[in-house]
């Protein structure tokens, strides 16, 4: 629970939090069943709670956008071992503004210090109950992403729990492919018959995956942020994304590295209503 008796960031209006290397977090090895949403809190609140012991609070008082971490825990991946390695971020969006997509991937890439990754898998944000998914909010994101391949900074792209119908939307519109599809099977159960019959004639590999939709609820940030800092620094805050990063060693299948970022917007009053 925080214990400062006056607000850390007061200014702030955008934070960043980067976990660093997880898997070097001894307090994240006592428990190894975590679930995903509860791995990236616990490795938020973590990461708060070792940047507050040494951050000049003088300085952060007055800046506008924040960067939590802990230098011990961050990790590059050196130069003569990227090739060794295969580099997938699962990109969750909070919202479909298009630059949110370039901003979260150029972030991962100059925290790990590599010109590109492998793989990034998408995860669109929730919509309403009322109102279904469909390719036109996809159009705007999935270019800014196809532009991203062009550029060389993603080599393949993926997506996360799209139905049959949304897929081969998807498919057919997008000048590049997804190539994988992650399936929930804590919703569905099984892979459904249509949905692997189309995969396969399109050549689209089938992932699962036990992701929650929505991985960072503004409440929970919010209450994270309260209880790790000040009751005022948990105020109007907003995820913009998240993500997680893992480093594979190539044939071998060995984890070398793994971390979450997020980055969140507090809005003012006026903003909000």
């Amino acid at each position: 629970m925080a214990d400062f008796d006056t607000p850390v960031i007061p200014s702030a209006t955008s934070i960043v939090i980067h976990s660093g290397n997880i898997i070097n977090w001894n307090r994240l090895k006592r428990k190894t069943t975590r679930s995903p949403a509860e791995e990236l809190n616990v490795s938020l609140v973590a990461t708060l709670n070792s940047w507050l012991k040494h951050v000049d609070r003088d300085h952060v008082r007055n800046l506008q956008s924040v960067a939590c971490f802990d230098t011990k825990y961050i990790d590059k991946i050196p130069s003569e071992e990227r090739d060794s390695l295969k580099v997938t971020v699962k990109l969750f969006a909070c919202n479909i503004e298009p630059e949110m997509m370039r901003q979260a991937l150029d972030r991962v890439c100059s925290e790990l210090d590599v010109n590109k990754v492998d793989l990034l898998l998408l995860s669109m944000p929730e919509r309403p109950l009322e109102e279904d998914l469909t390719v036109d909010h996809f159009k705007p994101v999935w270019e800014v992403l196809e532009n991203l391949v062009d550029e060389g900074k993603i080599e393949t792209l993926g997506v996360s729990d799209l139905d049959k119908t949304m897929l081969e939307e998807l498919h057919d519109w997008a000048r590049i492919k997804p190539s994988i599809n992650q399936v929930n099977l804590q919703v569905c159960c099984q892979m459904p018959p249509d949905l692997t019959e189309y995969a396969k004639e399109k050549e689209i590999q089938l992932l699962t995956h036990s992701d929650p939709k929505d991985i960072l609820p503004p409440k929970v940030f919010r209450d994270l942020m309260s209880d790790t800092c000040h009751p005022e620094d948990g105020m109007n805050w907003y995820p913009s994304w998240s993500l997680r990063y893992s480093a594979l060693v190539k044939c071998r299948g060995i984890i070398k590295m793994k971390g979450y970022i997020a980055r969140a917007q507090r809005l003012s009053q006026q903003e909000i209503f």
